[in-house]
C-alpha cells in the first residue's frame, strides 16, 4: 500500500490555521469569564456602599465612625465575610480599598479578598460586614503589601457598633487600623488578627484593564464611574478635607505620578 504526504509547503498554513483556531477558542473562553469578573466586582462596590450605609447608622448616636472616616487614610470594606463551612474550613469574603487622594476625595476601589483560618470563627460567626478605617501611613502601606495579615504588620483596634458589638479595646490612640462590624462573633478567639488580605489582581485586570491591576496606581485613579456612589457615602457627614495631624496618624503625603491609564469601565461582554 502506498502512503502519500502532503507537500511540506502546505504545512505552515495548516499550523497557522490551527494557531488561529487555538486563540480563537481561548479568546471566547476568557470573554465570559472577564465579564463576570466585571459584574462580580461591581456588585461588591454596591455592597460595600451599602454596608458603610448601614454600620455608620449604627454607630450616629456617637459620631464615632464619622469621625474616623472624616480623618481616614483609607477605608476597606468587606460586605461579606462569612464562613465556608461548619466548624471546618475558615472563612472568606471579598472587598474594596479606598484611599485619601491629596485634594480629599477617595479615589478608585482596589480589589481584596479577606480570608480567615477556622479558629476564633466556629463560636457565635456565620457571616459578617466589616469595614476598616485605616488611620495611618503605616497602615496604608501595610495592606498594600502583596499578603498583609492583622495584627503582624499593622495594630488593629475594634470599634463599637451596635448594642451587641464587643470592643477589643475601649480606645484607638495610636492604633493604624479601626474595624467595625455587627458581628461580635467576629472577634471571638481573636480570628480578626489572624486573617489574611490579599488583592484580586483578576478583578482589577478585568475592571481597569489588562496590565493595570497595580492596587498602588489604582487608588491612585479618580474615574470609575461604578464607584461614584460608594465614594459620596464615605464622604457624607465628614469634610473630605486632607486628614488632620491627630497625633496618630501622620499628614498625608502627595501620592505620587503615575502613568496614565483608561478610567472607563470595562463593560461586560455579551456572551
Amino acid at each position: 500500500m502506498a502512503f502519500h504526504y502532503a507537500p511540506s509547503s502546505r504545512r505552515p498554513g495548516l499550523m497557522f490555521t490551527l494557531a488561529v483556531l487555538f486563540a480563537w477558542t481561548a479568546s471566547a473562553t476568557m470573554a465570559p469569564a472577564r465579564a463576570d469578573a466585571v459584574l462580580d466586582a461591581r456588585h461588591t462596590i454596591e455592597e460595600s456602599a451599602i454596608t458603610v450605609d448601614r454600620l455608620r447608622e449604627e454607630t450616629a448616636k456617637g459620631g464615632e465612625m464619622d469621625h474616623l472616616l472624616s480623618e481616614a487614610k483609607g477605608v476597606l470594606i468587606v460586605p461579606s465575610f462569612y464562613k465556608a463551612g461548619f466548624f471546618i474550613g475558615g472563612a472568606y469574603g471579598d472587598g474594596v480599598m479606598v484611599a485619601r487622594l491629596p485634594d480629599g476625595s477617595f479615589g478608585d476601589p482596589s480589589f481584596y479578598r479577606m480570608t480567615a483560618g477556622s479558629l476564633g470563627l466556629q463560636i457565635g460567626m456565620q457571616s459578617a460586614e466589616i469595614v476598616f478605617v485605616i488611620r495611618t501611613e503605616k497602615g496604608m502601606s501595610a495592606v498594600l503589601n502583596d499578603e498583609f495579615k492583622f495584627g503582624a504588620n499593622a495594630g488593629i483596634a475594634v470599634g463599637s457598633v451596635g448594642a451587641g458589638a464587643e470592643a477589643a479595646t475601649t480606645t484607638h490612640v495610636g492604633q493604624d487600623i479601626v474595624a467595625y462590624s455587627k458581628n461580635s462573633g467576629l472577634f471571638v478567639g481573636g480570628a480578626l488578627e489572624g486573617a489574611v488580605i490579599r488583592p484580586r489582581k483578576d478583578w482589577n485586570a478585568a475592571v481597569y484593564g489588562v496590565g493595570n491591576d497595580d492596587p498602588r496606581a489604582i487608588i491612585q485613579r479618580n474615574g470609575l464611574r461604578a464607584a461614584l456612589n460608594l465614594k459620596d457615602v464615605l464622604s457624607r457627614n465628614n469634610t473630605a478635607a486632607p486628614p488632620a495631624d491627630t497625633g496618630a496618624a501622620t499628614d498625608a503625603q502627595p501620592a505620587p505620578s503615575v502613568p496614565a491609564v483608561n478610567s472607563s469601565p470595562v463593560q461586560p461582554e455579551s456572551r
